[in-house]
């Protein structure tokens, strides 16, 4: 296979097919290439939480409310399917001097950046989420009504599919085996499919994208976490939103199950974990999130999801011309669902444009070299 197109997106994630969407959107003749399905690797093990609550430096939580905001067009654009819940979040603090402590902190950011919140008692909670039990919390429940969640990898389907309606080619299953340049110019992507000609080329490969990257000079400030997303079994209508009640967090899923995480957790795994038999603290999250929910009570944990993250070296994202490579992008972030609707939109706005959006100035990939501005 030899074919040409305007840009190349690597990577089907909800990052790359959310660029790819956009620039389809936008005309430009896309390819968007990945080695599994859409969404079918790290998008499928992301919490999905789409919030900018507790986002440091302040920066940062203007560009994650921005995220916030930029899917409500999205969701019109993908309509039914797109794998977007909705009812906001509901955060109490873990019952001891630290967890209030931090829910103050969280309460004055909120209310220093001007973010939708409002501080329920149990009863109102309870209209909100009756199978959940939050008794006992005196300091108030805070309620942020714009927040939503999503399914990560049914969301990347979404996109990728949208994507292809504007135009945009899927190669899939199609693995990349470097980019190929011509001097200081990128010149496409060598796939196990063949070539891919293309003036520009976008890395949105996640952990990947450091040994994409790597043999053009650049060395992407990228690591990795290992995360879990425990899929349990549930009555339909257990829970609505968004819960984070301190040390776990939990949410609906679009098939009617419920979504569990818990980042203490994260550390008991690793990439080979095996995932065909949940381990034994598996269940005590489950006990965990039973206390909260008694409707948990008969759920089962159905499946274990374990996956690597991507994590730039300052926490922050990632995203634009790759260094010394004309033509070259990079996007790489931790929080890439709540994140994908703006990058995606403002990333392929610049690649279109060819201008420079200041809603990405301080997430330049050249920030690491000390020839940006990286002050908070």
């Amino acid at each position: 296979m030899t074919s040409s197109s305007d840009v190349v997106v690597v990577g089907a994630g909800v990052v790359g097919a959310a660029i790819a969407f956009y620039l389809a959107k936008s005309g430009a003749k896309v390819t968007l290439v990945d080695r599994d399905a859409p969404g079918g690797r790290t998008s499928r093990v992301s919490f999905g939480w789409i919030n900018a609550l507790g986002k440091r430096p302040e920066h940062y939580h203007r560009l994650s409310r921005l995220g916030v905001d930029a899917y409500t067009q999205l969701e019109e654009d993908l309509g039914p399917g797109s794998g977007i819940g909705h009812g906001g979040g509901l955060h109490w603090p873990s019952p001891d001097d630290a967890g209030r402590s931090e829910m103050a902190s969280l309460v004055r950011d909120l209310e220093e950046f001007n973010y939708p919140y409002s501080l329920l008692t149990s009863q109102e909670a309870a209209e909100l989420e009756p199978n959940v039990r939050v008794d006992g919390v005196d300091d108030g429940i805070l309620y942020a009504p714009i927040e939503r969640w999503a399914d990560g990898d049914l969301l990347a389907g979404a996109l990728a599919k949208q994507a292809v309606e504007y135009g945009a080619s899927l190669a899939s299953p199609v693995s990349v085996r470097e980019l190929v340049t011509d001097g200081s110019r990128v010149t496409g992507v060598a796939t196990s499919d063949g070539f891919l000609s293309a003036g520009t080329v976008v890395v949105a490969a996640g952990t990947a994208s450091v040994g994409l990257l790597a043999p053009l000079g650049y060395q992407l400030p990228l690591g990795r976490v290992v995360g879990i997303l425990g899929v349990v079994s549930a009555p339909v209508g257990t829970v609505s939103r968004v819960l984070y009640p301190g040390k776990y967090h939990l949410r609906p899923t679009n098939d009617g199950r419920v979504a569990i995480g818990c980042r203490d957790m994260d550390d008991l795994v690793d990439e080979d974990t095996d995932t065909s038999s949940p381990p034994s603290w598996m269940n005590q999250l489950l006990d965990m999130a039973r206390r909260d929910c008694p409707a948990l009570g008969g759920g089962q944990i159905e499946e274990l999801r374990v996956g690597a993250r991507p994590m730039p070296a300052d926490g922050l994202p990632i995203v634009g011309p790759v260094p010394g490579v004309q033509g070259a992008y990079v996007a790489a972030m931790h929080s890439g669902v709540s994140l994908a609707a703006i990058v995606g939109q403002t990333l392929a706005g610049e690649i279109i444009s060819g201008g420079v959006s200041p809603v990405l100035e301080r997430y330049r990939p050249d920030r690491f070299s000390g020839s940006a501005d990286t002050s908070v």
